[in-house]
């Protein structure tokens, strides 16, 4: 593999936990209020032939897509699953993805676009916390759809086809995939929200947004909803169920999916295990 692909870098570092395909990665400065220095991965399949088009994944919180030495909390292992997704016959893709603040707090506010007080309650502690730093999901959509979308096509060979372009995440990170497919339906074909965190939101100003931008979707896009059930997870399932019973009476039937595993919990490993699905339900 070569060194570098334009500003992207060969990720290089050890120990790591990459057993199929390779990184590159490139640091860049956000046009954000705060945490704007990060990490942009780009996840090469193992079949990767720069003659060759492909299909591309946007993930947020790209530090847990591969390397469990990255992340914060464990990996998808997007590796392992596009590997077994290989062997079956599927396409491979390119998976982008982009570094998260550090903290839940600072996570909240770039998921969010309410300019209000953030309140979550995690397993892993209590973060109540009052500011008035503004939220600025509005922002990191636009950077994606206006400025890294363009990047990448510049230096990596990525499909043209609007059906071949998604974008996904889990947690806020589910919130943030359905967020930004609705606010550039152009740019995206697809959506993976895994245990999205609507709950987290006004229900009046999440009906407001989607009753917004409804009429830019066609019937032709492509969401998948999934959620477990298990201690924390629990309370993402209602409103995971409830957004997909949405979409079905907005008339996308077979264009959105559902998938619940009643034994699943709120973590990196569960998403992974289900992870396949979704990839499966794109390419059909």
């Amino acid at each position: 593999m070569k060194e570098k692909i334009g500003p992207f870098k060969l990720y290089k570092k050890v120990p790591n936990d990459i057993c199929y395909g390779h990184i590159y990665t490139m640091n860049i400065t956000l046009p954000f209020p705060y945490y704007f220095k990060r990490t942009i991965r780009v996840f090469l399949p193992e079949d990767f032939n720069e003659n060759k088009k492909y299909p591309l994944l946007i993930m947020s919180d790209g530090q847990n897509i591969v390397d469990k030495y990255t992340s914060a909390y464990g990996a998808w292992e997007i590796d392992k699953r596009e590997h077994e997704l290989l062997l079956e016959g599927y396409k491979s893709f390119i998976v982008v993805g982009i570094d998260c603040p550090k903290g839940p707090i600072e996570r909240a506010y770039e998921f969010r676009e309410e300019n209000k007080t953030v309140k979550l309650n995690w397993e892993s502690g209590n973060y109540n916390k009052d500011s008035s730093l503004p939220c600025y999901s509005h922002l990191l959509y636009e950077y994606i759809a206006k400025q890294l979308l363009p990047l990448i096509r510049q230096y990596f060979p990525i499909s043209s086809n609007r059906k071949d372009i998604a974008c996904g995440g889990s947690s806020m990170g589910g919130v943030f995939a359905l967020s930004l497919i609705c606010s550039y339906p152009d740019e995206f074909g697809a959506a993976f929200c895994f245990s999205p965190g609507f709950f987290l939101y006004d229900q009046n100003k999440v009906d407001d947004f989607l009753e917004k931008t409804m009429p830019n979707f066609d019937k032709n896009h492509k969401l998948f909803f999934y959620s477990g059930n298990i201690g924390f997870e629990h309370q993402f399932l209602k409103d995971t169920k409830g957004m997909y019973e949405y979409f079905l009476a907005k008339g996308f039937n077979k264009n959105v999916d559902l998938l619940i595993d009643l034994k699943a919990e709120h973590n990196e490993y569960c998403w992974s295990l289900h992870f396949n699905e979704a990839i499966k339900f794109w390419q059909l």
